[in-house]
């Protein structure tokens, strides 16, 4: 998919999401960290929508880091109950709502890993084709090696709930990358000297993450963020009715 296209799908889309009567700008603006009293002017800032969507994400990374190496939240964004994959998959989609695709790529790989310890495969592969499809082969080394690391765990996602021999298929890609196979559990990936760069493999040998075999694309992610204002707009329904 290219910056044209992209930018194409997207823009209508965040517009029409903005343009919504029930749309809880107090609440996105919360989340990422924004005076609720200027949620309304931020978002419809794309400059400054993006600015804070770039810093909630480097809060969530930062308190993600402190949750895997042991250590207590510390933040407000660390003490939300929907901490880490919820945060993480609304953050995703608000990247991607707004247009600001290079930031996708880190936390839905954190979001991909949660998943798959979870069990939950299905999810886990959506959010790793999603971070392959937000990435330009050979642009940048710190995005080749998020590529590979989630190329690296699509192996495990299909030894545990697809083909083995596509699990084969993908491992021998990797190591003829010279990619390390556990590459996706370091926390901040970084891939040896001798590696190639990602070759944009189309998820490559990857199982369908979805049951109508599509996998997940910028609209999807759409259709998720419609969903989660959805359920946010029914849970601000539901605390007005009980205070």
């Amino acid at each position: 998919m290219s910056d044209e296209q992209t930018t194409g799908a997207l823009v209508p889309t965040r517009d029409a999401a903005l343009a919504r009567p029930d749309f809880p700008f107090a609440r996105v603006a919360r989340r990422l960290g924004v005076d609720p009293a200027e949620a309304e002017v931020v978002l419809r800032d794309d400059a400054r929508a993006r600015a804070a969507i770039a810093r909630s994400i480097q809060e969530f990374l930062a308190a993600d880091d402190d949750r895997r190496a042991g250590r207590g939240p510390s933040t407000a964004l660390a003490l939300d109950p929907d901490f880490p994959t919820g945060v993480g998959m609304a953050l995703v989609g608000a990247a991607v709502l707004f247009d600001a695709r290079d930031l996708v790529p880190q936390v839905a790989l954190r979001v991909a890993k949660d998943h798959h310890q979870d069990g939950a495969d299905e999810l886990a592969a959506s959010y790793l084709a999603l971070v392959q499809e937000s990435i330009d082969p050979g642009q940048d080394g710190a995005d080749d090696a998020i590529a590979w690391a989630a190329q690296s765990l699509l192996v495990s996602v299909l030894q545990r709930s697809g083909s083995p021999a596509q699990a084969d298929e993908v491992a021998r890609d990797l190591a003829a990358h010279a990619v390390p196979i556990d590459l996706w559990q370091d926390d901040d990936p970084t891939l040896p000297d001798d590696s190639m760069a990602w070759h944009g493999g189309a998820f490559v040998g990857g199982i369908p993450p979805r049951r109508d075999e599509r996998s997940l694309s910028f609209e999807d992610v759409h259709d998720f963020m419609n969903t989660l204002l959805a359920d946010m707009r029914r849970e601000q329904d539901a605390e007005g009715g009980a205070g």
